[in-house]
């Protein structure tokens, strides 16, 4: 029984070139299946930056109104304003805050 070298060859080929085909198959099915829960992840995402772009936007004036009163307030204490009026504009900035804390929840 003589053994063909060359049909040997041939015969691993074909077997290597199965094997990687059903490799191959496997590895597209994960990807098909991980390309989807990517796809879940990135659609979560753009949701919660869209609610935390409008709620960035909503507070912008609050901090604001807080950074000015407390920019008043220490001027106050330098005495460029009066304390009573620095107070009112503090506590107004952050009554407005708590307001908008109130609401969202």
């Amino acid at each position: 029984m003589v053994v063909d070298v060359n049909a040997l060859l041939i015969a691993l080929l074909l077997l290597a070139a199965t094997v990687l085909v059903v490799f191959l198959i496997i590895m597209i099915s994960n990807l098909t299946t991980t390309l989807k829960k990517v796809n879940t992840i990135l659609d979560d995402t753009k949701t919660v930056t869209g609610i935390v772009n409008e709620k960035a936007i909503e507070t912008k004036p609050v901090v604001d109104d807080v950074s000015s009163a407390l920019v008043g307030f220490a001027s106050g204490l330098k005495g460029n304003e009066t304390n009573i009026a620095s107070l009112s504009n503090l506590a107004k900035s952050l009554s407005s805050m708590v307001n908008i804390i109130r609401k969202n929840k």
